[in-house]
Formats: C-alpha cells, structure tokens, sequence
C-alpha cells in the first residue's frame, strides 16, 4: 500500500502447500531465517531427506599433506581418496566394481516399493586440481550421497552431493552440489538416438554451501548469462523422518491426519550422514508465495509480444516459511510446528512463541461426503479452530491468523469443504480477473474476448455455504480467476525460451492474496501500537471489504479492501468495523460435543478445548433453532477516531426483481469470421435485448437497455439435458472439457454491421462447472455491462 508504505514488514506467513521453490530472485529475498540466519522451513511429510552417508578417507601425512593410500583402507570407510596428475579424487570405480551407496527415494509411496534403494557410481568424482589443491575436510573424511528428486510426473534430477567438515574436524557444515553435471544430465534427450553428454564430475568447479550464507538456494547459470536456468531446492529444511530412516523410530500414522508426531530432524546432520532440502514437487506452493511477496525486479513478455511487466505481490517485504505438507498431507503437524509447538515424547507443547503470524492454506477437501465427516465438525477444522483462538491449547498460547481457500467446488451452496468450513478461521471465495485473456492457450480464442478490462465478479467454481454448522461462509473474497506470479526458473531443457512465470488462480490464489493483506494490516497495527489478535483481523478484513451485491453464502462480507483496512486502522474516510457478541458463544456451543468426543490424546494433547472468554466476531449466527425460537445479540459499532460519525443502519433484501427464460438449440463448430483457422470455433451468441423481447422484463427495461434501473446483480443459468451433458461422441467419459460453458461479453458493434465478431467482444464472466447447470454472476450490471448489445 503506497499511501501507508505498507509491504508486510517483519510478518512470516506459513505457506502450507507442495513446497516452496526460492530459485525466482523475485521471491528469494522473502525465505524466512532464524536469529542465526538459518533458513525456516518444514518437511512434515519426509520427502526431503538427503542421505550422505557413503565416506571417503583422505590420508594425510603429519604435515597435513594429502598422500595416496598404500595400505587397506579403514573398514568403517566406503573408499579412499586419491591424486594423480589429472587431480584429487574420491574413489567410486573401486578397481572397476564401482561404489553402492543407500538414496532416499523422495518419491515414496507415490512411486517405488521402498523409501531407500541402491545406486552403484562407477565414476570418480574431482575434489581438487593437486595434493596442495583440493577442497579441505577438517577430519579428512568427506561424505557423498545423491539427490533424487523431481516435480511430480515430469524429469527426475538426480543431483551428487559432497559434504564436509570445512572447519572444526567432525562438525560437518558445508555442502557442494555438483549442479553442472546434474544438469548436464536432466537435459539429456533420452529420445534422440546416440544422445551423449559429458558429465564432468566435478566439485571443484562448484559453490560451496553453508547454513546461514543467505546462499542456500541450490541454482546453476548453464549458458552464463548471468541468469540461472536450473534449481534444485533449497538447503537446510527440517525433515520429518516419516519413515524412520535416520533414528530407526518411524511416525505414528493417524487415520484422519497422517503424521503426528515423529523425529524432527536437523537441517545439517553435525555428522554428515545427511541433511534436509525443501523443493516444490508441484509448483503450486512456489505461486502461493510468490503471489503475496513478489518484488517485480524481474520481467516477462507474459502476451508474447515483447512488452514486459513487472509482478508484485501484496506484501513483497512478508517472509515465508514453507511447509510441505501435501505430498502425504501432513498439514496438522506443519500447523502446530508453524503454531509454536513441538512435539516431545509424542506430546505437543506449546514452546511460547508462534513461529508465524499467519498460516496460509491453498487447499482443502470438497469430496468431504466420503470422509464420513461434518465440515467445521470434522478433526481437521476442529484443530483449524483451536489454532485460531488465543488461550485455546496453552493459557499462553495467543492464537494465530490462519486462512483457507474456500474450494472450487461451486456454484451450489452448501459446497464449502473442510477445513475451510472452520467458523474461527478465515475462508476465501473467488473473483474474476479477466489478464489472462490474450496469454498462451488462451490466446485467438474467440470465446474469451478479446481484452482484459473486466475484473471482481464472483467465479462460478467459488465454494459457497453455509457450512454444515449453519453459519455464513466464505468470510471474504479476493481474486482467482485469474493472475501470474513468479514460478521456478527450473528449464525443461537447454535451449528452452520459457521465462520464469506462471498463470495462477482458484481459491488457491484467493487465500494467500488475503494472507498478504492481513499481513500488510499487522504490520500497520504494530507500527500504529494497536493490540490485534486473529478474531480482531478477521473482523477488520470483513468489515472493510467492499460489498459485491451477492448473497453471504456466496460472497461473505465482499471483495478484501487493504486501503480500507488500512484507513481503519489510521482513522481515515470515516471507516469503522463492526462486530457481535453472540456469535462466538453460538458457534462454540456447537462444537464443544465435537470436541469432547474428540480423543485428543491420540494427537498429543491433554489440554484441547476451548477457553472460556468469549471473542467478538463480525459475522453473524444466531445458532441452531427450532421453529419459535429467537434469540438477541448486540451489535458494536467501533469508531477507530474521536470524530463523530454518521451511520445510518436499514435492512435490506436481495430479492428478485424478474425472471426470464429462453430456449433454443446451440448449433455445433461455428467459425469465427477474424479468426477463421481449422479448430477455432465461436460460441453461440445470444443478445440480452434477443432475451428480452421473449420476456416480460419489457415494463422495466427497453431494447437500447436491457437490465433494470434497480437491479444489482444479474445472474445467468444454463441448462441442459443430462444425456447431452453426457456426450456419447466424446472419447472419454463426462469429458469436462467438452461441457457446455455460459459467457457473457460487452458488444461493441465497431462497424455497424450487426455481426458479433470476437474483436468486438470483452469478456465479462464465464461458467464452466462440471455439470448439467452453470451460474454466472454480474455485480452491478448496469455499471459493469457498458454497451447493452
């Protein structure tokens, strides 16, 4: 926020996701450290475990000068080290049988029938130029292993990695990974016939690492032109050891929330036996953050037409702290760690300091009648709840700010998954940004317009409510439909021209935007000496979000406004909150049997329940009742300033003003008469005045402007036949890419001619759920419709 010079300043955001790729130099100044500058980031779901467990044995005469061995190595060693002209070495070949060392295979369960498998290296690997020259182990023992690794479904990178002890003999604190040949190898064309490449295997010719350099990021320049092309992660994660590879104690497997406890191992094994890396199996992760923390340094030629843009997130001065949590979907054990708790004898204890200040969530479970659960009542959302209020699993424990993606499974309410459905933390619906159009596949198609203008009208897939409990959700909107954030700078291959950005959206968008701005507002409300905590920036977003003209269960409070928070929190524009006391208390009552037949201790708490204050909340829910009942509660109005302020309060209703329906017949593969090509088709199109002329809306409106004066949302079905929606002349079945989908333009007839042509069109909104029914929503037509053709 320029007016307030608000970036997100000293908040850390949990990002709880696939991982976190910091190769973007968009997003690497925003990797959260400790006080000694170490790297924060958690693997709760074991996958970044790096074995370097195979040693080899210099031996140094008492002058400290490397000597070749003469005699038979020590047994605990896997091999020597040895110098000729041509260099120092580690000894792989072994006389020609060649070195077996353990690799921890990071794609376990998913591929693999075991969590450790065998590798033979047959090569030598260079350490040094002569015996005066070579890289130092203070104990002379130098420890190998290998990386393998890789984004789900795509090429593995299999990565050599040396570790030593480059000071204090036996404290091992440095790696060097030999970036070049790694990727001299995930280039290779395994396609073409007679494909060679030369691997130099090489450390000498690569950076070393150590925790706390500020240069754990593990990127290669391949062409030396000054940008990287290649990453392999970032080193020093904290791993859980899942699967007791290191400690030999495996994690206890919970049926409902995975991994509950275990060994949390170190980022660098003091020994050298190994050590963590956090990567992005998915790259879904790398553009949750870099959504919120871009600076937009870089540019990229996004339209393809030589024009570069800049991409800044909402808080580019935020830290993040990954959590991989997806691969298995240990996202309970990446809360609490991220709450401030760790787990001692498989118990949880809070340790007096949350590690974040706010969890952020791109995900959730929408297919939740197979989980045998009740959103919001379900363990998931339980322990989302208990996160989110102070004083709740520890008197000292102040609670944390942790937002959701509310899901993509709408438009039908009651579609709001778990956890999202936790009536303590704050969900995130979905709204369009049309800057998509034009970009990639997406580009000279003629059903999506043909410029980028419109924006902030509720998606269709947006998750509605209410929850099962019977309150009002998603709390708040931002937009998913769509943007680009910064991405890995990882290549395909040698010669790609693909530049480092990605197009991002869903309600896996909507929740970090949101995190980001509750960030902004901490940071304000610490600079003004406000005291906050998660209820009171819940309260704060909702009441300053700009009203969208939908229902609640479709929108909650509106549209996130950070300038209206902000001006709140300074006291300007006359902006207030407002809030009740009965919600909290209504909504606690419900799910204290929830709680109570809850075995908590199965997840390593004696102390799980809520505390006894009460906490104000800005939505409202009156609770479960039976016909007859009532019920009151009192309403605050909090005036930030000592000036007077007029507030007027009038009930109102969205009500339908009037109906209309038409029927026809779609006619299949019209082209388009700019973009006349083979497989390019056109929509059918139908003029709302067409519409209007077979209705009875002729009394409100009239054919130069079809929309009612007093209307303030249009809302558009589609409906079809279930056996058309079942298209038996598709090759796969329920094809969901061959349904039927709703869009709405402005038309602006730029010849005269009475023909729609797609450049003459801006896409407005789309519809294109899985289904036989799809919504559309305009917020205020008559301002967003500009020309009513």
């Amino acid at each position: 926020m320029q007016q307030y010079n608000a970036s997100g300043n000293d908040i850390v955001i949990a990002i709880v996701d696939t991982g976190v790729d910091f190769s973007n130099p968009d997003i690497q100044h925003s990797l959260a450290r400790d006080e000694l500058n170490y790297p924060m980031m958690l693997d709760p779901d074991g996958q970044g475990i790096i074995l370097t467990n195979a040693t080899f044995t210099a031996f140094l005469n008492e002058r400290g000068t490397l000597k070749n061995y003469e005699k038979e190595i020590p047994g605990n060693m896997t091999s020597s080290v040895y110098f000729t002209r041509d260099g120092v070495f580690l000894d792989m070949s072994q006389g020609g049988n060649g070195t077996t060392i353990h690799v921890y295979n990071s794609f376990y369960p998913q591929f693999g029938n075991s969590i450790i498998f065998n590798g033979t290296i047959s090569d030598d690997m260079k350490i040094g130029n002569s015996h005066h020259d070579y890289i130092k182990s203070a104990s002379g023992v130098y420890h190998f292993g290998v990386m393998y690794q890789g984004e789900f479904l795509s090429k593995i990178q299999i990565i050599p990695v040396l570790v030593v002890d480059s000071t204090i003999a036996g404290l091992y604190d440095t790696i060097i990974p030999d970036l070049s040949t790694s990727w001299t190898d995930y280039v290779l064309d395994d396609f073409k016939p007679n494909s060679k490449s030369k691997y130099d295997f090489d450390f000498t010719d690569e950076t070393p690492i150590t925790l706390g350099s500020g240069n754990e990021f593990l990127v290669f320049d391949s062409d030396n032109d000054g940008k990287n092309d290649y990453s392999a992660g970032t080193f020093g994660a904290q791993v859980l050891d899942v699967y007791g590879v290191i400690k030999n104690n495996s994690t206890i497997i919970h049926d409902s929330l995975n991994a509950i406890n275990g060994t949390l191992l170190p980022p660098l094994d003091s020994d050298g036996n190994f050590f963590g890396v956090m990567t992005d199996f998915m790259g879904h992760g790398t553009s949750s953050a870099a959504s919120i923390t871009s600076r937009g340094q870089e540019s990229y030629d996004i339209y393809n037409n030589t024009k570069k843009y800049s991409i800044i997130g909402v808080a580019p001065n935020a830290k993040i702290l990954p959590v991989k949590a997806l691969w298995l979907g240990d996202t309970v054990y990446g809360w609490l760690w991220s709450a401030g708790f760790e787990n001692t004898d498989n118990h949880w204890k809070f340790s007096g300091k949350p590690k974040v200040d706010i969890i952020s969530n791109s995900w959730g479970i929408s297919n939740f009648p197979l989980s045998n659960t009740s959103p919001g009542m379900d363990v998931l959302s339980l322990i989302l709840s208990m996160l989110s209020t102070p004083h709740s699993l520890d008197d000292d424990y102040p609670g944390v700010t942790i937002i959701s993606s509310a899901g993509n499974s709408g438009h039908g309410y009651g579609t709001i998954g778990l956890p999202n459905a936790s009536p303590f933390g704050i969900s995130v619906g979905a709204t369009t940004n049309n800057v998509f159009v034009g970009y990639g596949p997406f580009k000279d198609q003629p059903r999506f317009g043909n410029n980028t203008i419109h924006y902030d009208h509720v998606v269709d897939f947006s998750s509605r409510g209410p929850s099962s409990i019977g309150d009002p959700k998603p709390d708040i909107m931002s937009i998913g439909a769509h943007g680009f954030t910064p991405s890995s700078i990882l290549k395909s291959d040698k010669d790609s021209k693909d530049e480092s950005f990605s197009l991002f959206g869903g309600t896996s968008m909507a929740a970090p935007l949101v995190s980001g701005s509750a960030a902004i507002l901490m940071e304000e409300m610490k600079n003004e000496s406000q005291d906050y905590d998660s209820f009171t920036i819940k309260n704060i977003l909702m009441s300053t979000a700009t009203d969208l003209q939908n229902d609640p269960f479709t929108q909650g409070s509106g549209l996130s406004n950070i300038k209206s928070a902000l001006d709140y929190v300074h006291g300007n524009n006359g902006i207030f909150i407002v809030y009740n006391d009965a919600s909290y208390d209504n909504l606690q009552e419900i799910l204290t049997p929830a709680l109570t037949n809850l075995n908590s201790t199965t997840i390593g708490f004696e102390k799980f329940n809520f505390p006894s204050k009460s906490f104000p909340m800005t939505s409202w829910f009156a609770g479960q009742l039976l016909p007859g009942d009532s019920v009151t509660s009192t309403f605050t109005i909090k005036n930030p300033t000592n000036e007077t302020l007029t507030i007027s309060i009038n009930p109102n209703t969205l009500s339908l003003i009037e109906k209309t329906q038409f029927d026809g017949i779609t006619t299949v593969q019209q082209q388009d008469s700019i973009l006349n090509e083979t497989g390019i088709y056109i929509p059918n199109y139908v003029k709302l005045s067409d519409i209007q002329e077979n209705s009875t809306l002729n009394h409100l409106s009239s054919e130069e402007n079809p929309i009612p004066d007093a209307s303030s949302l249009m809302i558009l079905n589609l409906i079809f036949p279930f056996n058309q929606f079942m298209n038996n002349t598709s090759e796969v079945y329920a094809d969901d890419l061959k349904i039927s989908s709703l869009y709405i333009y402005d038309w602006l007839d730029n010849n005269n001619d009475t023909k729609t042509s797609s450049d003459e069109l801006s896409m407005i909104n789309r519809a294109g759920s899985w289904g036989t029914v799809q919504e559309l929503r305009i917020s205020e037509p008559k301002e967003n419709l500009m020309v009513y053709h």
